[in-house]
Order: C-alpha cells, then sequence, then structure tokens
C-alpha cells in the first residue's frame, strides 16, 4: 500500500484543498494517530445561539441566562460531537431548542440547574436538518 504525505498536496495545491495527481480518488483513509475535533471554548451565551458546525465539531458554552439553540444551516450529515454547558454563577438557567435539534421521546433538555454545574449532551447529525441529541450527563465536577 503506498502513501500520500496529504499536508504537501495541500500545500501544494495552495488552497486548503488536497489535488490529488492523475485522477485519484480516496476510498478508505487511515489514520495513524488520533485526530481532535475543533471546540468552540469559553463562550458565554444567553438569548438565542446558533451554534456553527462548520468551523467547530464540539462546542463549551457557559450560560449566563436563559439560551435557545437556534436551528442551524452549517452541520454536516454524519458530524458527531458534544456540547457542555456550564451553568454560571447564578445558576438556574435553561436551554431550549430549535426545531432541527431532536431528543429522544421530543422531551427537550433537562440540564443541571446549579450554579457552576456542567453537563455534557452529545450529538449526531443524521439528516440535513436532524440534530440528534443524546442523554445529558449531568453534573460533573
Amino acid at each position: 500500500m503506498s502513501q500520500i504525505n496529504v499536508n504537501t498536496l495541500v500545500d501544494e495545491a495552495g488552497t486548503g484543498s488536497p489535488a490529488f495527481p492523475n485522477g485519484l480518488t480516496i476510498d478508505a483513509l487511515t489514520l495513524e494517530s488520533a485526530v481532535a475535533g475543533t471546540v468552540d471554548t469559553n463562550v458565554t451565551v444567553t438569548g438565542s445561539t446558533t451554534l456553527d458546525f462548520t468551523t467547530n465539531q464540539n462546542f463549551v458554552l457557559t450560560l449566563t441566562g436563559d439560551v435557545t439553540l437556534a436551528n442551524p444551516t452549517t452541520e454536516q450529515v454524519g458530524q458527531s460531537g458534544f456540547i457542555v454547558f456550564i451553568q454560571d454563577g447564578t445558576g438556574s438557567r435553561t436551554v431550549s431548542l430549535g426545531t432541527e435539534y431532536k431528543t429522544a421521546g421530543a422531551v427537550g433538555l433537562a440540564l443541571s440547574t446549579d450554579a457552576s454545574a456542567i453537563d455534557v449532551v452529545p450529538y449526531i447529525v443524521s439528516a440535513s436538518g436532524s440534530i440528534l441529541l443524546g442523554a445529558p450527563q449531568l453534573a460533573f465536577a
């Protein structure tokens, strides 16, 4: 099996997209080390908030007021990651969901409300306009 250095191809293409020689395509890609998704960190949010799935795979949001996750336009089918919700020093912040966010049983998110509580919610994009939220993992210390 031959190897191609994708970084070299990207640098030669100069566009950030690899230009493979002779019409070469990739049917499978094996990674030999861990790949970390980008994280939107240290973001304080209140009111309507739209997550940017093009720029980030994971999100760490400090709630400084009640939040509504607005429907995004940047998600990609198959994309997955997590959203960390951190209550500020006041706590009791709630999170409402746009119509593209789906929870099991359509019950919404019930997050911890204590001041400084940390909850983790996994997600996967199952189709265009459909972001499935997993069960929240509550009250990390």
